[in-house]
């Protein structure tokens, strides 16, 4: 297979994987205020958009990782680094809906809808990385870790 077919493809799945972590999040923050506190129905609305709006979020968290990282292991990327790149992919999806919502968002909602987008980039980015960690093979002596263009 292609390298660059092989990255559209990973850049599919962390989308796919970046929206399913997200709706599962917070459908476990809704349910509960749903059930107990009697919480509206837009409630729901709002996990389904917050799952939808991830899934560019992670492509585009994908695509920064293949121009940046393409020959670090997982070991010798940070928690930090990575929430910064999600974090900024966040902000980069936020832009491109800020120069069409101009009319429509108050400079409140701006803000709001900017912190939203970045906690997502951020927080899914995280997690990403701390899932990728624990489910790697164990390395047995003289093995060298897999790079990320190596798959």
């Amino acid at each position: 297979m292609p390298r660059w077919l092989r990255i559209i493809r990973g850049m599919f799945g962390m989308g796919l994987t970046f929206s399913a972590g997200v709706g599962l999040v917070a459908s476990m923050i809704a349910v509960p205020m749903w059930l107990f506190f009697g919480a509206d129905r837009e409630l729901i609305r709002l996990v389904v958009a917050s799952a939808i709006w991830a899934f560019p979020i992670g492509v585009a968290f994908s695509g920064v990782m293949a121009l940046t990282a393409r020959r670090l292991s997982f070991d010798k990327l940070s928690v930090p680094r990575f929430a910064a790149l999600g974090a900024g992919a966040g902000l980069l999806l936020f832009g491109v809906l800020a120069t069409n919502a101009w009319d429509a968002w108050s400079v409140r909602q701006a803000i709001g809808n900017a912190a939203i987008f970045v906690f997502l980039g951020a927080g899914s980015a995280t997690a990403t990385l701390l899932i990728a960690r624990r489910a790697a093979p164990a390395l047995t002596s003289g093995d060298e870790p897999r790079s990320l263009e190596e798959g």
